[in-house]
């Protein structure tokens, strides 16, 4: 006759159903109760199938478990040890025989990579309107861009082309004296014709003290009697959603201009506000009503309008940078 406690058995079956619990939520723990109970289970002369399996299932998702862990650490360690990809495009080779002109960049804020990106699009945007064949636009040393242009491209219309840059007509917001077609009009006061877009390759110029400024497509352009009355570096934001652009003023300066639409609305003919960058005019509606709170919009109204372009240049009127040129290459 033999004697054992009462209890032994149902104990260790219940630690074997815990292992197996445990061998699915937690298969290291699992593992560890479940060779536990089958050894009590072994004592006792219980059966050790559960217990087998918690230690079975234990270990085959500890494996799992661990071989996951290692990829996503191995993954993460990938990911910020890689080299980050550049904000600048990649300089393309430029071949020895090309000219070039090299552009320093100052701005009145940070000069960062989206601001940097906006500028070598105006740049080639401003050279390409006036027929120039533009090979690239290379940043370097941060704040300077390196134009290079095709052998044959004259060098005086690369001095004409550094020179606009350097000497826009008027970066801002400019009240509009008058608009004319884009082959030249005529001015109250003045006798002779405006010059013709056509003439005009960088698409500005000053003319019977007058400033000249055309559209984008040459078909009109508009003259200012006046420099601006709010600078473009008061441009504070610019949204882009779609095909709108919503464009958002200083405190200072949404106050100077809800004060100036509200004079030119009250005008029984109204007036034109024209935002005047480099590359010209880049919008001049006609003001109807008071523009409070120093926000408005501008949305594309024809197959010419490039919403991207016109946020990349009211960024960089924003931003306020401006042109010089530190050096040339003749080819």
């Amino acid at each position: 006759m033999s004697y054992q406690r009462p209890d032994t058995a149902q104990r260790t079956s219940g630690l074997s159903l815990v292992s197996l619990l445990l061998a699915v939520l937690i298969p290291v723990l699992g593992v560890i109760l479940g060779i536990v109970a089958r050894v009590q289970a072994r004592r006792a002369g219980a059966p050790t199938v559960i217990a087998t399996v918690a230690v079975v299932v234990g270990a085959v998702l500890s494996a799992i478990w661990t071989i996951g862990i290692a990829l996503v650490v191995w993954g993460g360690l990938t990911l910020f040890t890689q080299e980050a990809p550049s904000s600048e495009a990649s300089e393309i080779p430029i071949p020895d025989s090309a000219k070039s002109v090299v552009l320093e960049l100052t701005a009145e804020r940070d000069l960062d990579a989206e601001t940097l990106a906006a500028a070598r699009a105006v740049v080639d945007q401003h050279a390409t309107q006036a027929g120039m064949a533009v090979l690239a636009v290379n940043a370097s040393d941060g704040d300077s861009l390196v134009v290079s242009f095709d052998e044959d491209t004259a060098d005086e219309l690369i001095a004409q082309f550094g020179q606009s840059l350097a000497s826009p007509p008027a970066n801002g917001f400019s009240q509009v004296l008058a608009v004319v077609p884009g082959d030249g009009g005529q001015v109250d006061g003045i006798d002779e014709m405006s010059p013709s877009c056509a003439d005009l390759p960088f698409g500005s110029t000053r003319w019977n003290e007058l400033t000249v400024v055309c559209d984008d497509t040459d078909e009109t352009q508009y003259l200012f009697a006046d420099g601006p009355r709010v600078p473009g570096s008061d441009i504070a934001e610019v949204i882009v959603s779609g095909d709108i652009l919503t464009v958002a003023l200083s405190p200072d300066a949404a106050a100077e201009f809800e004060e100036w639409t509200g004079q030119l609305a009250a005008q029984a003919d109204g007036g034109r506000i024209a935002i005047v960058d480099t590359n010209g005019v880049l919008s001049a509606p006609v003001v109807q009503a008071p523009i409070a709170g120093g926000e408005f919009q501008i949305s594309g109204g024809g197959p010419d309008f490039d919403v991207q372009e016109t946020a990349d240049r009211l960024r960089v009127l924003g931003a306020g940078v401006t042109f010089s040129v530190a050096g040339a290459k003749a080819g």
